[in-house]
């Protein structure tokens, strides 16, 4: 019982300096890819009115893909080589995207500046950051990723609002709008930047490497260092618990971000003001800042699978639950309970997964998990366009809802693999 409370030495100043590190990047990273639907809107209207609106909802799913994809050799590149280079990488592309974008007036430029390079820079540097914070807190760690990922639902929350008020100021406008929110990243990714540091290697494997004076010997002991790792990586990628969890996240992803993306299309559909309307989104990524934080710190107390399943019916019921949603008042408690419920899914989705890796694995589980999820979180973006458009947002209340219901049944599978007792914290 004693290893489920935190050791003194855990939370020190540096590992406190990697979480804020952390936190700033899924602020300028997975929070700015939230305000993509301000970016729809005004390249209607703009730079790429002959484009239908499906067509540039591609940006946004491209975008979304690389940025989900990248994760698997992201994790991996982690466990072998440490952060740094693809942090510093990462964080450069970042702000060179954003500068292109700021020049783009071709639907080809803006799917190689915003949807490619944008969406690969941003997996440089969210998911080493992500797994880093693993590495270094082994005990309250589904809190930990908690507060990490809570930095993309306030980035969620601000990122909209000042991006449309800069970008329909006449005297800024789109250009100096995209320079802006990259001058604003700099000073943000300099921070990640200086906390992406591996921590110290166990005192083990420095007394090994003593033994071994010889250079032959520091041969063997390399090569058989790459073996072992080797076969770590094979061993987790057969644990059937990682690909339950894998399948799980890939079904929750065709759904979970539909009311993201089309709260606010439904409030106007309503009839409800405009105002209010654009304010659903904010309202949604708010209430998620709270739903990562607060089940990340009960999960480390009752199970990260037990509260992840939790969160992921929870959600499903509320997305079912979409279109009944007629009132101010209803909407506003509709969008708070989905965000809370949802934000749950995508802070314990990390806890989760690093919980059924080793120390020297930690970085692929998390990669593999995410990766996982960038064929699913792609295609929800034109799936959930088309059946709102075709069929109403009846269908896709449903789609939503059932998609987060089957995903819930796969984890639970996730969890029974692991321990058959009911009570078991998992």
């Amino acid at each position: 019982m004693s290893q489920r409370h935190s050791p003194p030495t855990e939370y020190t100043p540096r590992a406190w300096l990697v979480i804020f590190g952390a936190f700033t990047c899924a602020f300028c990273t997975v929070g700015f890819m939230n305000s993509f639907g301000i970016f729809q809107e005004y390249y209607t209207k703009n730079q790429l009115s002959s484009s239908s609106t499906s067509t540039i909802a591609w940006l946004g799913a491209i975008a979304m893909f690389f940025l989900f994809a990248i994760s698997i050799g992201a994790g991996a590149m982690l466990d072998i080589f440490g952060p740094t280079f693809m942090v510093y990488l990462g964080s450069f592309g970042c702000v060179f995207a954003l500068m292109m974008i700021s020049l783009c007036e071709e639907f080809y430029q803006f799917l190689l500046a915003q949807g490619v390079l944008l969406g690969i820079s941003m997996g440089l540097v969210t998911w080493p950051m992500l797994a880093l914070v693993g590495q270094y807190i082994k005990v309250k760690r589904a809190a930990a990723m908690g507060i990490v990922l809570a930095g993309s639902s306030l980035g969620g929350v601000i990122w909209p609002i000042a991006i449309d008020r800069l970008i329909n100021e006449p005297i800024i406008g789109f250009p100096w709008t995209m320079r802006i929110v990259g001058f604003v990243m700099i000073p943000c990714f300099i921070f990640s930047c200086a906390a992406a540091k591996s921590p110290n290697k166990p005192t083990a494997t420095v007394e090994s490497r003593d033994t071994n004076l010889a250079n032959n010997g520091n041969v063997t002991e390399q090569k058989d260092k790459t073996q072992s790792h080797r076969a770590e990586a094979m061993a987790l990628l057969r644990k059937p618990s990682l690909q339950l969890l894998c399948l799980a996240m890939f079904i929750i992803y065709f759904g979970m971000f539909s009311p993201f993306f089309y709260t606010t299309s439904y409030a106007v559909e309503k009839g409800f003001s405009t105002s209010l309307a654009f304010y659903t989104v904010s309202i949604v990524n708010g209430a998620s800042f709270f739903g990562r934080i607060i089940p990340g710190i009960i999960a480390d107390k009752f199970g990260k699978f037990n509260c992840c399943i939790t969160a992921t019916i929870s959600a499903g019921v509320i997305a079912l639950c979409w279109t009944k949603v007629t009132s101010v008042a209803g909407l506003v408690i509709w969008c708070a309970a989905y965000g809370f419920a949802s934000g749950g899914i995508l802070s314990l989705q990390q806890a989760c997964a690093a919980q059924v890796a080793t120390s020297t694995t930690l970085g692929l589980a998390i990669g593999t998990v995410s990766g996982s999820t960038a064929l699913s979180a792609m295609a929800n973006v034109p799936i959930s366009g088309a059946l709102a458009e075709k069929y109403g947002y009846l269908s896709l209340s449903i789609f939503s809802g059932a998609s987060m219901l089957l995903g819930g049944l796969l984890l639970i599978a996730a969890r029974l693999v692991q321990n058959r007792q009911l009570r078991a914290i998992i």
